[in-house]
């Protein structure tokens, strides 16, 4: 997690990210994919609160244009604060991703995959957490609460809004706040059911793939 998500961008508040400079329009996008350009809420050098378009996939400040590293679209809650990748940018350069909602893929009994979409009960925008680097930009991950845990062991930080203010800010976070701000939403917070697996191929974009697929038997539906 996190390697698609989706935003209908009817229904983003820029008003509640109190978004000043709007340098991007976003599509209504049904199947977000890695190294695509995302809608991306960031601190400007007027410390006002900008949205723009990053490339997914983040390039620390030190690697060169053509490395080979690994794509980087994730950064893990627990090493984000150390890991050379990502620390820097995590101390100053923290961000937010809008989103509707967001797949993920469970392995099943017969070794297949089957994908889930995840969106908040509340029906709230999603605000995940992320940090930038130059045009790019990584999502941050964290242990699984109760819904998420039972389709994979990983989930999206998703930001509340009384959270916004310090998270934008430059100067880096204490380690209380960062376990406060990088944990996972309570339990009873998010709502998933299986979608179509047409999702795993970045050729469809519809809003079918966010609605609700019949699987074999009675798969019961989660959160």
């Amino acid at each position: 997690m996190c390697g698609r998500f989706s935003l209908d961008a009817t229904k983003i508040s820029l008003k509640e990210f109190a978004v000043s400079q709007i340098r991007y329009t976003p599509p209504t996008k049904f199947n977000i994919a890695p190294t695509t350009g995302i809608a991306v809420v960031r601190r400007d050098q007027d410390s006002e609160r900008e949205l723009v378009e990053l490339r997914w996939g983040l390039i620390p400040v030190w690697a060169k244009l053509d490395s080979k590293l690994p794509l980087m679209i994730n950064a893990r809650a627990e090493t984000v604060a150390s890991k050379p990748s990502y620390r820097s940018a995590f101390k100053t350069r923290r961000c937010i991703v809008p989103a509707t909602g967001y797949f993920e893929w469970k392995k099943l009994p017969d070794g297949t995959k089957q994908p889930y979409y995840f969106t908040l009960a509340s029906g709230e925008q999603i605000a995940f957490g992320a940090i930038w680097e130059g045009e790019t930009v990584a999502t941050i991950t964290t242990v699984p609460n109760r819904e998420a845990s039972a389709v994979h062991d990983r989930m999206p930080v998703i930001l509340r809004e009384n959270q916004y203010e310090r998270w934008f800010s430059p100067d880096p976070l204490s380690e209380d706040e960062r376990l406060d701000f990088l944990g996972p939403l309570p339990d009873g917070s998010l709502q998933t059911y299986p979608v179509d697996r047409r999702v795993g191929s970045v050729r469809h974009d519809d809003p079918g793939l966010i609605d609700p697929w019949q699987i074999k038997a009675a798969q019961p539906r989660l959160g």
